[in-house]
């Protein structure tokens, strides 16, 4: 193949051929319109557990030196492990505990809700000994069913998801008893603050092949999404490095790896 280094056929030729540099992509999808696609599958270990997760690139036109990127991540496996990996205690102490029980995730839209149940248990506690507490009895236990929604925004080359809101049902509760405890205060405060404390530890940034790595992708934009019937994806928008210098690098990685042949 020859072609003149910047024209339009050229360009294309090296990026589908920069594509066949990419063992871990798993297939090439249907080719889009001034662009092409295709799709990787990662992994990422929470809490210990490996769960895989894939990703569609899109690459089309964006300017004379960098091509725009779309990266949508499908997480519908980190959804089905919602309840284990994210239902946990709170806060304990001798006199309470507090604990979230995670049911389900799902999305609607650009909307990522998690539902489940925000428990509080009150116990007597023998402080007589000043160097140790005795937990005693439970004086009062209330569930309270929960649901926090959650938006994304994009920092550097990740996603950061947020609970922004979370609505609590005291629907059988009685309202002196919620009074006093305080409950429906205590579970926006610990579900939200300790929830977000989680995330923010927990960024999405998706491991992009190493070709791609190498073309100096910037993501300026991205969300949460729907896939399906709700299920949970997101996706970072962005651009990758097209300049002489970056193609020169590409077409001298090519040339190496016998990829590409008769390039002026």
């Amino acid at each position: 193949m020859r072609c003149g280094f910047f024209s339009s056929s050229c360009l294309r030729a090296l990026m589908l051929a920069l594509f066949g540099l990419m063992p871990l992509f798993v297939r090439a999808l249907p080719a889009q319109a001034d662009g092409f696609r295709t799709q990787f599958i990662r992994s990422v270990a929470v809490r210990g557990v490996p769960l895989p997760y894939s990703a569609i690139v899109d690459v089309t036109p964006r300017g004379p030196t960098r091509l725009g990127i779309r990266v949508l991540l499908d997480l519908r496996d980190m959804q089905r492990n919602a309840p284990g990996l994210l239902s946990t205690v709170l806060d304990e102490t001798c006199n309470q505990k507090y604990a979230v029980a995670v049911a389900d995730a799902g999305a609607s839209g650009s909307s990522v809700t998690l539902r489940g149940q925000f428990q509080a248990k009150l116990f007597t506690c023998n402080t007589s000994d000043p160097k140790v507490h005795f937990r005693g009895p439970l004086a009062l236990g209330q569930n309270l069913n929960v649901a926090a929604s959650a938006e994304a925004v994009v920092r550097g080359q990740c996603l950061h998801l947020r609970m922004t809101d979370l609505d609590a049902d005291l629907a059988g509760l009685i309202g002196d008893i919620a009074d006093l405890t305080g409950l429906d205060d205590k579970a926006q405060d610990l579900v939200l603050t300790r929830g977000n404390e989680v995330l923010s530890r927990h960024p999405i940034c998706p491991e992009l092949p190493q070709e791609l790595a190498g073309l100096d992708p910037r993501f300026f934009g991205g969300g949460t999404t729907e896939l399906g019937k709700g299920g949970v994806g997101a996706y970072l928008d962005g651009s990758i490095d097209v300049s002489a210098a970056t193609l020169l690098d590409l077409v001298e990685v090519m040339i190496e790896r016998d990829l590409l042949e008769g390039v002026d």
